[in-house]
């Protein structure tokens, strides 16, 4: 009873929100993990991974980035919302044994004493990438997660911001590309992530200071309105886990 009170929200959300369901929705899976056990918990994500290759698990696909804050990040793209009613390791489940599958579980259970579970949406006409718009940035093992948050009230104002520095962006062929995702159902607060890859945080932080240089002032009086607008904002260095990570044959 409770999964189907759960399926009836997010599908009661995507019904009153149109223009958000023809986007690309990701689920994520957030983990604040304890630190001190950060390494057990990477342990067990990648048994995860490596039985969810060996046994190739059709259901499951996720990549995964962690935080220097020790938070991780599993991100499952969705196509529809049937998709959040799929059990994605009921096989791996037969496969590894339920022993075995249930304590591995009960591992990850001991590592924090919360986490969450929401929907996000890539937002092509805000995102920046003219040669194409991959959502998990492949290929570049750093990335820069920026959330900002803004009441209901300034979300649509946060929203035409972001569409004028994309604009500021293209009109000064900027390269520092990003992707930004838009909050969704059972998010904490409404916020817009920007995410900007790169090979490593020096590779990053090269290309920010040349970016505002190219930017200069016309990017300050954006950054200034945006400072007004948001009621908080978070920065996060993230990496790319290839080795948590899963993808289907």
């Amino acid at each position: 009873m409770k999964t189907i009170k759960i399926l009836l929200s997010f599908l009661l959300f995507f019904l009153l929100c149109p223009n958000l369901s023809a986007q690309q929705a990701f689920w994520v899976h957030e983990d604040p993990v304890y630190p001190a056990k950060a390494a057990d918990y990477e342990a067990y994500c990648s048994t995860l991974a490596v039985n969810s290759k060996k046994y190739d698990i059709k259901k499951a696909n996720w990549f995964t980035i962690s935080t220097d804050d020790l938070r991780y990040f599993h991100i499952s793209p969705i196509q529809k919302m049937a998709d959040l009613d799929q059990s994605r390791f009921s096989v791996l489940q037969d496969k590894m044994g339920e022993q075995e599958f249930n304590q591995l579980f009960e591992n990850f259970d001991n590592c924090y004493d919360n986490h969450f579970d929401y929907i996000i949406h890539l937002d092509d006409d805000l995102s920046y990438m003219p040669e194409g718009i991959d959502p998990s940035g492949s290929g570049s093992a750093f990335v820069k997660l920026e959330f900002f948050y803004a009441t209901p009230q300034n979300f649509e104002k946060l929203l035409d911001l972001a569409k004028s520095f994309k604009e500021l962006y293209a009109n000064k062929k900027s390269k520092e590309y990003y992707r930004v995702f838009r909050s969704g159902f059972g998010s904490q607060g409404q916020f817009i992530i920007v995410a900007i890859s790169a090979k490593n945080a020096s590779e990053y932080e090269k290309i920010r200071i040349e970016n505002k240089e190219l930017l200069g002032t016309d990017r300050d009086k954006i950054y200034d309105e945006l400072l007004k607008t948001i009621s908080k904002v978070e920065t996060l260095n993230g990496y790319m886990r290839e080795d948590l990570s899963y993808e289907p044959q």
